[in-house]
């Protein structure tokens, strides 16, 4: 091969070696490395030798100031990244990395659970309850669509069909779950998710109705609610929260839809609304101890 090849192929190789070198020392300066340790580690871990290397070697070829070096090989030390050995002079040798990783990790294993084990014997006080403000009609269905992913006894809600479309595939993660379902929708919807027990009202011959801006409320769990405006053009303002008072005030108002519409039509929504109404009820629902929810149908 021609010596012009050989260049040609060398100065190929160096920026892909370079950048692989800047991702591991960006790397190693997030495990608390200075940007000179983790150089330093590097340049040890290239050594082909086995006698390890000296500091002014690493310095030369590092291009750590040699005044410094020294310091930053004992650093290394003392974080288990290198030791030493022999004198006049003292050779490096950097600690195999599985070995030396491994090792942080079981240090800051032990010191989170320190940190845990410390703030759990701080005194308990109340907290108040985050609430995250959704505007934008994406991050609104997204945040919904990651509340269903995540439930784990039950989803309740009340939405019209074209957010229950953009939501079916969450719906269908969880289908084989065993969940408290159920769907209050203003309006008609052609399929309902399986699984729910869906009282549907309608828009049939009503415009004004039909016209009304689309609102989502979602409470996951009982422990999480989505509440607000659904709307892909406007600044919806929704509500995500784990606060209880909400959480139970989003409840609350799909049961309330769901009792006006089997009052209005004469059925009984006590299987339904019973398990949301008291908690205690739930579990009994789950394991099959509880009567089956109905399902209303538009028009009933």
């Amino acid at each position: 091969m021609s010596r012009s090849r050989l260049d040609e192929i060398a100065l190929t190789a160096r920026p892909a070696a370079a950048d692989a070198a800047d991702a591991a020392v960006a790397r190693l300066e997030g495990l608390g490395l200075s940007r000179n340790e983790a150089l330093a580690y590097l340049t040890l871990l290239e050594e082909e030798g086995e006698l390890g290397m000296t500091g002014y070697e690493v310095a030369a070829r590092s291009g750590i100031p040699r005044s410094a070096v020294y310091t930053v090989l004992r650093k290394l030390q003392g974080v288990g990244a290198a030791f030493e050995y022999g004198e006049d002079p003292v050779r490096f040798v950097a600690t195999d990395p599985e070995t030396w990783l491994a090792e942080l990790r079981r240090a800051s294993d032990a010191r989170m659970e320190e940190a845990a084990a410390d703030l759990r014997r701080l005194p308990k006080r109340a907290r108040p309850e985050p609430v995250w403000i959704l505007r934008r009609y994406a991050e609104v269905l997204q945040r919904a669509d990651r509340m269903i992913r995540g439930a784990t006894s039950s989803v309740w809600i009340s939405a019209w069909a074209r957010e229950l479309a953009v939501l079916q595939p969450a719906f269908e993660a969880v289908a084989d779950r065993t969940l408290h379902r159920v769907l209050h929708s203003p309006a008609g919807v052609a399929q309902p998710p399986a699984g729910f027990s869906a009282w549907l009202d309608s828009v049939d011959g009503d415009v004004a109705k039909a016209a009304w801006s689309h609102k989502l409320l979602l409470v996951v769990d009982r422990r999480e609610a989505l509440i607000g405006g659904a709307e892909p053009e406007a600044d919806n303002h929704a509500v995500w929260t784990t606060n209880p008072s909400l959480v139970d005030m989003a409840t609350n108002h799909v049961i309330l839809d769901i009792t006006l519409m089997a009052r209005e039509r004469g059925q009984d929504c006590d299987a339904v609304v019973s398990p949301m109404m008291r908690p205690h009820l739930l579990p009994l629902y789950l394991s099959g101890q509880y009567p089956a929810a109905p399902t209303a149908t538009p028009g009933a």
